[in-house]
């Protein structure tokens, strides 16, 4: 060892305070006493100290132990302060990045970008530290069977990449293997190391003639997310150091990635809640969110316009086109209305092919005649697979604050005056709300007097449509159905009665007489030993909420021959806008008597993933809305897999409805959905058509 590289050891007797050389090739203690001396009074007073000291041009790492009683050893290692400096400034970095990396752990709020650039400044100081001459990050796809390049940093040019290299599987399968193996693949030699033989071919590993790579996966929570790649361009052998040093950068990356795909979690979580998912626009709770906040700003003498608009004989449209062409045209128009509303007001599908905008009279003083300009815009054709489709609209229109104090209010008279006006004509209905439209609506005191008489004279029926066990295709229940036979009608969708039922109470005594309906049915199939299937049964809101309900249902387990997890309560989303405590306290009134309870249509109204975090629910029925187009839409399926991954955690019972296609069946059995319900397997159908369906059904 060069005798200037030798380190220096003394022994120092605190009684004497005399200093004795053990080991001092180098004389250090001879030729620097008086200063050594002057560094070291505090030896006096305490022990296992470390330090750095300046002797001449010699830098030495000083520590301080106790040997005996009354003596301690000093060992002093010299280095070369150049790289004394450059350690300690990588030191220093890492505690920067770690004080970072800190700092991202208690935001509640952190943006995507500034996890990139850490992530990116990150990849520099591993570069600098390992003296690596570039430093990529790969992240694996679904499957574990491509890694793309997300970023690379090359240390001699300064340059940063976010190119579209990719690896393969099949190009590179023992490198694959050792990637999702082994903490550390260290390769000495590219060019002769089997393990990587497939690298030599890939361009971007011959443009900058790679020798040596260090690679280490970066593991998340949910598995192997992707590997972080130190790379020499010459050969070099990579110590358990230059290992370990390079497993603590990646274990931050790793959290930096736990972050992100936290936040992309949340913010499709956000659009279920906030956003329909067919139009991008906000929802119906979203709006009146949105509407609200935007009242609060408004000024005194300002007024505002609400719409709610609807599109004319648009079942007639999904009839003839299908429901994917129905999409299309819904998608249409919401893209029409952006461009005509996006920059003026507030716009949101807030139901199935209902649309409501708000707009200040701050934007070109509006009045009702330019909002009756602007949505004949809407009236242009539309091409939509293959066939020219020509679709009317109706609206009506209130005014804030004379007809409301805010959002909802304001939306309900618009809609009471588009009701009132659609009474007259069914097409291009173009209404403005005004105070007899209350008056008028006693006219509906009839419609509600038909209902009462129906009741009585038995002219409600329901109908059962199948649910099926996705991977056996077997039939393991139904979902009820009601409709109306109408004397002079004939059979009437409870589209066109129930929101009628709901605002006069009738809606209570149709329940209890759907519900009476499906526990005898249930009971027939016991005592006649069929198959033990389960029925679902739609409650409203309203309904829901009753405080008769409970009583009802322990009534109706007494009365009838019935195992009440066998019925379903299914409720919408909306019912929690009723209040957190009471929603709460009926569901586990509800389970107390073994009934489950399910929530219809998840995920297109109030925000969905709230009822799962807040409310005691048991099952979840996917929207068909999702269901559409999932063999298309690449986002469709990906809400989908989330949903159903969700309710498995949670262990809810998921049904998918709206399934119209072998295609769709498949995709949702291999996600792992339990339940299926939809026009593939059978329309809803009278209770006389069962049994005979039930004996030509096959699977």
């Amino acid at each position: 060892m060069d005798e200037q590289q030798a380190p220096c050891v003394l022994l120092y007797h605190m009684q004497s305070r005399i200093y004795t050389a053990i080991s001092d090739r180098s004389n250090v203690l001879k030729e620097n006493s008086k200063q050594i001396e002057q560094q070291f009074k505090w030896v006096n007073e305490a022990t296992d100290k470390s330090f750095h000291m300046d002797l001449g041009d010699r830098c030495y790492e000083v520590t301080a132990v106790p040997f005996q009683q009354d003596s301690i050893l000093i060992y002093m290692f010299p280095h070369n302060r150049g790289e004394l400096y450059l350690s300690m400034e990588h030191e220093k970095m890492l505690r920067l990045q770690q004080h970072q990396l800190f700092e991202l752990a208690k935001s509640k709020m952190i943006s995507q970008g500034a996890i990139q650039s850490l992530i990116e400044d990150i990849c520099e100081t591993i570069s600098s530290v390992m003296d690596s001459d570039r430093v990529s990050i790969w992240l694996f796809n679904e499957k574990n069977t491509v890694l793309n390049c997300q970023y690379s940093y090359n240390r001699h040019t300064n340059e940063e990449y976010f190119s579209e290299w990719t690896l393969e599987l099949k190009d590179l399968p023992m490198y694959f293997e050792q990637i999702l193996n082994k903490r550390f693949f260290v390769v000495e030699d590219v060019m002769a190391d089997q393990r990587v033989s497939g690298l030599k071919q890939m361009d971007f590993y011959q443009r900058d003639k790679i020798h040596s790579l260090l690679d280490t996966p970066i593991v998340l929570s949910t598995g192997i997310k992707g590997v972080l790649c130190c790379e020499s361009f010459s050969k070099r052998k990579w110590s358990e150091l230059n290992q370990a040093i390079v497993g603590t950068f990646v274990d931050m990356i790793s959290f930096l990635f736990e972050r992100l795909q936290r936040i992309e979690l949340e913010e499709e979580i956000r659009k279920l809640a906030y956003v329909n998912q067919l139009t991008g626009l906000s929802n119906h709770h979203a709006f009146l969110e949105l509407v609200n906040e935007e009242m609060l700003k408004m000024d005194p003498n300002e007024k505002g316009f609400m719409v709610y608009l609807k599109l004319d004989q648009f079942t007639n449209i999904q009839d003839v086109l299908g429901h994917s062409g129905g999409d299309e045209v819904i998608i249409h128009t919401a893209n029409r209305m952006q461009e005509l509303f996006y920059h003026n007001g507030i716009l949101g599908h807030i139901g199935f092919d209902h649309f409501a905008i708000f707009l200040s009279t701050t934007n070109d003083h509006l009045t009702a005649d330019s909002i009756e300009q602007m949505t004949n815009q809407l009236l242009q054709p539309m091409y939509v697979m293959r066939q020219e489709v020509y679709m009317t609209h109706s609206y009506g229109v209130s005014i804030y604050p004379d007809h409301g104090k805010d959002a909802k209010s304001c939306l309900q008279t618009a809609q009471i005056a588009l009701n009132m006006g659609r009474k007259r004509n069914i097409r291009n209905v173009k209404a403005i709300f005004t105070d007899d439209m209350l008056t008028v609506m006693a006219d509906d005191l009839n419609v509600e007097m038909n209902l009462r008489r129906a009741l009585d004279l038995d002219e409600f029926e329901l109908y059962y449509q199948p649910q099926i066990d996705c991977q056996s295709g077997k039939v393991i229940g139904f979902e009820s159905l009601i409709r109306w036979n109408h004397p002079e009608r004939g059979l009437v969708s409870p589209v066109e009665f129930i929101n009628l039922a709901e605002s006069t109470g009738l809606i209570i005594p149709i329940g209890e007489w759907v519900i009476t309906q499906a526990f005898q049915q249930l009971e027939k199939w016991n005592v006649n030993k069929q198959v033990e299937f389960t029925l679902s049964v739609n409650i409203s809101p309203r309904h829901f909420l009753d405080v008769r309900l409970y009583d009802f249902l322990k009534q109706s387990l007494e009365t009838y021959q019935v195992n009440p997890k066998n019925l379903n309560i299914e409720i919408t989303e909306n019912v929690a806008m009723e209040g957190l405590t009471q929603v709460q306290y009926r569901m586990s009134k509800l389970h107390e008597l073994g009934i489950t309870v399910s929530i219809d249509d998840f995920g297109t109204g109030f925000s969905a993933f709230q009822y799962l975090q807040h409310f005691p629910v048991q099952g979840i029925k996917i929207d068909r809305q999702f269901i559409r187009d999932i063999a298309e839409n690449e986002k469709s399926m990906g809400i989908t897999k989330t949903i159903i991954d969700l309710g498995k955690m949670m262990k809810l019972n998921i049904i998918s409805e709206g399934v119209e296609t072998v295609e769709q069946w498949e995709i949702l059995k291999k996600l792992g959905c339990p339940q299926l319900q939809g026009y593939y397997f059978s329309k809803p159908m009278p209770l006389k058509e069962i049994e005979n369906w039930l004996n030509q059904y096959q699977h």
